[in-house]
């Protein structure tokens, strides 16, 4: 038997194309093959077009497609069919919430005893052959429409994010600290419960810039776990850590991007929520409360890229050792930018007379997509890799997109390449 339903889900879809709007996946969730589609409005062109080229639709609902379902569709086994959609329906809306920053969107826990009711604002049907359909369920339909009311879009997706989603939901992730707790921050401070937006983001402040002062003493200092443990004790508070420990880890670069002061703010407000009157202080101003936090969330983005890089390194550090010996060319760095994406720089001290030659350059680039691939069964070289090639300071060559680009690159095309 076929199961097909349409789960509601009020958000917007923006994109750079009215066909980048249609989003759609499948994926296994316990051998069962699953498709989805967010459907919604015609895609219209946003307010913001002209500047940003946006294009921008209204999604009402998810549509799930489950191609074979084993459970009898009377009465009866109404709980049992709610039991079983409810975990497909929960994984992808957690994951459009975490790994998509979409903070309105929550997992549902039904109870069995509203199975009838669930069931019903789904339209779920089934069919034997996935040509006729029939609704195990003949409520009225403007039950659906009025439930619908009740949730008004309030966040945005970006059609952009829309792989990472697709990634999560179908390789099942687990969120990180900094996915989870930032966009829980976010739905509070959309609520104006700024207690709890300021609890979330330091609670997430404290287990990624633990997880960061962890992985750079052990990989990049060489300092065992235990000698780490006696070192990072609860006694080391929080207020420590970011005011001393930070500037010891971070280069130069990123310091300047870490605003203390608020950080430090922020974390004081915590400490007289938590010892002294179980509420913020009074008279501050929402402005000030927004960006402070805000300056908190930056640091946990900076921490967590950080962390990962440097947990990545031992592996980009042999790659590198690997491309220079098999072409006698100096050692690359490599650098993990996000989950998939990697920078990878080579320098050549050598008179312009002497740089490589084209075919030496894409030889480097072909055999760095080789080997990150064989590390990431997602790694896709024409989106995911970008190779600078220096002549001392200048960058005379850079891997782009697929395809080998000669000529000195300007700064702001330079930035291009690595931004998301």
């Amino acid at each position: 038997m076929k199961l097909r339903c349409k789960v509601p889900l009020s958000t917007y879809v923006l994109g750079h194309s009215a066909e980048a709007l249609n989003l759609e996946s499948q994926f296994k969730h316990d051998n069962i093959s699953v498709k989805l589609k967010l459907m919604g409005e015609k895609p219209l062109a946003s307010e913001e077009a002209e500047k940003n080229k946006l294009f921008v639709c209204k999604v009402n609902n998810i549509f799930f497609f489950i191609e074979e379902v084993k459970i009898d569709v009377k009465e009866s086994e109404y709980p049992k069919l709610l039991r079983f959609l409810t975990p497909i329906i929960n994984r992808v809306f957690r994951n459009i919430r975490n790994f998509g920053t979409v903070a309105h969107i929550n997992e549902i826990y039904p109870e069995d005893q509203d199975a009838r009711h669930y069931l019903s604002i789904w339209t779920v049907e089934i069919s034997e052959d996935g040509k006729s359909w029939k609704n195990i369920i003949n409520d009225d339909p403007l039950k659906q429409f009025l439930y619908m009311q009740r949730t008004k879009p309030i966040a945005k997706l970006y059609s952009s994010i829309w792989p990472d989603i697709e990634e999560a939901i179908q390789d099942n992730l687990s969120a990180h600290p900094e996915q989870e707790f930032v966009t829980n921050a976010i739905e509070y401070l959309r609520n104006r419960n700024y207690r709890m937006a300021l609890l979330e983001s330091i609670i997430c402040l404290e287990i990624v810039l633990n997880q960061h002062l962890s992985k750079y003493l052990s990989i990049n200092m060489k300092i065992s776990k235990g000698r780490i443990n006696k070192f990072l004790i609860p006694q080391l508070g929080l207020t420590a850590r970011v005011s001393v420990l930070l500037n010891l880890c971070l280069n130069s670069e990123d310091i300047k991007k870490v605003e203390f002061n608020n950080v430090l703010n922020v974390i004081n407000w915590r400490n007289h929520i938590i010892h002294k009157t179980g509420h913020l202080p009074k008279d501050l101003p929402d402005g000030m409360i927004y960006q402070n936090i805000n300056s908190v969330l930056n640091l946990v983005f900076l921490l967590a890229q950080r962390r990962n890089q440097i947990e990545a390194s031992p592996e980009m550090q042999q790659i590198g050792k690997n491309i220079s010996e098999k072409h006698d060319v100096p050692i690359p760095s490599i650098w993990l930018l996000d989950r998939h994406r990697v920078l990878v720089e080579f320098v050549f001290y050598v008179i312009p007379s002497n740089f490589p030659e084209v075919q030496v350059l894409e030889a480097l680039a072909l055999e760095a997509s080789t080997l990150l691939s064989a590390r990431d069964k997602r790694f896709n070289p024409p989106e995911h890799l970008y190779m600078r090639y220096y002549s001392f300071r200048d960058i005379k060559a850079r891997w782009f997109k697929g395809s080998l680009q000669m000529a000195n690159i300007s700064q702001e095309n330079d930035k291009e390449g690595i931004r998301k």
